[in-house]
């Protein structure tokens, strides 16, 4: 790779990558009959002034400046729709006592007294670092949207928003509790992710209550939620039925009102873990109401499979995923996503979508149709956030994508590819991954101020 990594900086700003081979998935409409077994289409691409030119089979384009990829993938920048950067990187001093999901929520809970805006730029910035060394060009985070932290993190992931607009595009969820869209302060919390930019999120149960008394205050806060959305016309991104409970069933009271409401396109569902477990009858329903409703399902595998039906001294039984092919299939929009890394809820992970991508293919047998499956770490969390950039190789689009030294799937995912290239904007990054000694000087500074 070190060769095409030279020609690739010699390269003005016009030039053809001959012999790629690219998710036929995410090319035009016109390329899909080139798709091969894999769902792997061999083509030419054409960079013209930082955007994609003329996209064609290969060997058609006209062989000029630029390397021959003989074969090698292309596959656009990758989009992470569900992440936590306030968390982040503060698992050495918050750890999981128990491994447990509820061990995380009152580790990180415990941990919000240690938040400061140094502390959090430094953590934060350096996921964002490794996100976009790794080929990420947009990025959706939740952040902890009650209590004494919540005003300056979402302040301090503003001008972290604004200083990183031209490498990664951040996008802001304010995750509160759902009590706060029936309080008296519901309005001026809501008017302030509009005035910002930002997205509506929550986790869809309400703790502390008995099952009907809980359900009946789930359904009136999602039911101010969502017309909170509509009125101030806001997407809506939920944490929902993060667990191996089949009688876990807010998924399809999230539906009923996205349907109702006419959001669909808009709301975005995470986790979903409990469809995995529940009757096929109850699933079946459940997904063709997500299905009419147009509502999309992000999966965190990485984490889910770290955290789900976790007990001391026992193997888990359950994979902690949704179904993935049976909400594919229904024609459901489904993304793949990074969650947490190095905090609480899952000790590992560096925002690398690929990392991501294959470990869903492995847990979830989605090996048949991989190529088909790369749209869900590119082009539909591109969609569903609704940015610039479409995650996919198409003329007029900008010439953001990642280089791999590898010809087919099982290549692609035998290793971690730690050589391949980014371009953006048509040109080589020269990045590589931070080290962490660079975070935790960053830290240090940052206890200093």
């Amino acid at each position: 790779m070190k060769s095409l990594a030279a020609e690739l900086e010699r390269a003005a700003g016009a030039y053809v990558l001959r012999g790629a081979r690219v998710p036929a998935a995410l090319l035009p409409a016109t390329l899909a009959g080139l798709a091969d077994a894999q769902g792997l289409a061999g083509v030419d691409l054409a960079v013209d002034g930082g955007r994609l030119g003329a996209v064609a089979p290969a060997g058609t384009l006209q062989a000029g400046e630029g390397p021959d990829l003989a074969g090698r993938q292309v596959w656009p920048a990758f989009h992470d729709l569900h992440t936590h950067l306030d968390k982040t990187h503060t698992l050495a001093r918050a750890p999981n006592a128990d491994g447990t999901l509820l061990g995380a929520v009152k580790a990180v809970m415990a941990d919000h007294a240690c938040w400061r805006p140094g502390e959090l730029e430094a953590r934060a910035g350096f996921a964002l670092r490794c996100a976009w060394s790794h080929g990420t060009a947009g990025l959706r985070t939740h952040l902890d949207a009650a209590g004494p932290q919540a005003r300056m993190a979402w302040d301090t992931m503003l001008a972290l928003r604004a200083s990183w607009a031209s490498r990664v595009r951040v996008q802001m969820v304010a995750m509160a509790p759902m009590e706060t869209y029936l309080g008296e302060g519901a309005e001026d919390f809501v008017r302030r992710v509009a005035e910002t930019g930002g997205v509506l999120g929550g986790v869809t149960r309400v703790p502390g209550l008995p099952p009907p008394a809980a359900r009946q205050r789930l359904a009136q806060a999602l039911d101010a939620l969502f017309d909170w959305a509509v009125r101030y016309g806001l997407d809506v991104d939920l944490h929902v039925d993060e667990s191996c409970e089949p009688e876990a069933d807010s998924l399809l009271e999230v539906a009923r009102r996205t349907q109702a409401r006419g959001l669909g396109g808009r709301v975005v569902c995470g986790h979903c873990c409990s469809l995995a477990v529940q009757a096929d009858e109850t699933r079946e329903r459940m997904l063709d109401a997500c299905r009419d409703a147009g509502l999309a399902i992000v999966s965190l595998p990485l984490v889910n499979l770290f955290l789900q039906d976790r007990a001391p001294g026992r193997t888990p039984r359950l994979r902690g995923l949704p179904p993935l092919q049976e909400i594919s299939a229904r024609g459901i929009p489904v993304a793949l996503s990074s969650d947490n890394c190095a905090d609480a809820f899952h000790a590992y992970g560096d925002y690398d979508m690929l990392e991501v991508f294959r470990e869903a293919v492995r847990n979830g047998h989605l090996d048949r149709h991989a190529g088909h499956w790369s749209a869900s770490v590119t082009a539909t969390p591109a969609a569903l956030m609704r940015q610039a950039g479409s995650g996919r190789l198409e003329p007029g689009q900008p010439a953001d994508f990642v280089i791999f030294d590898a010809r087919g799937i099982p290549q692609l995912l035998a290793r971690p590819q730690s050589d391949r290239l980014v371009v953006r904007d048509g040109r080589l990054l020269a990045v590589s991954p931070p080290s962490f000694d660079e975070l935790d000087a960053a830290l240090a500074r940052a206890g200093t101020e």
